[in-house]
């Protein structure tokens, strides 16, 4: 996700964290899936991947948030969707969650 996108989280008084700032930011996908464990943090990612259970497994993460925004979409437009939706939802809601975030809707589903 876009670095600027971390003051959305200041002006929400909610705890986030930039993969660049705890020394992830050139990590593997399995480094950073730990570390999001390990913290219990919920990950919020543009990478496809880290919705595949089959590699990164549900059952130990706090939950996922997947962006899937038009790729020629700016950091500022990326800001301002991604706080358009924290604002619409109850963040304890994502706990043990999927979501599929997207232009104009969204779509959470529990962990199995």
């Amino acid at each position: 996700m876009p670095y600027s996108t971390l003051k959305i989280f200041k002006e929400l008084n909610l705890e986030a964290q930039h993969a660049k700032d705890v020394g992830l930011e050139k990590a593997s996908d399995k480094e950073i899936i730990d570390y999001t464990i390990t913290h219990k943090y919920v990950l919020i990612t543009k990478d496809l991947e880290f919705g595949n259970t089959s590699i990164f497994p549900t059952k130990h993460q706090q939950g996922l948030i997947i962006v899937r925004l038009p790729f020629y979409f700016k950091s500022a437009k990326i800001a301002e969707l991604l706080k358009e939706f924290l604002r619409s939802i109850v963040i304890k809601d994502l706990e043990k969650k999927l979501v599929i975030l997207e232009l104009g809707k969204y779509r959470i589903r529990s962990f199995k």
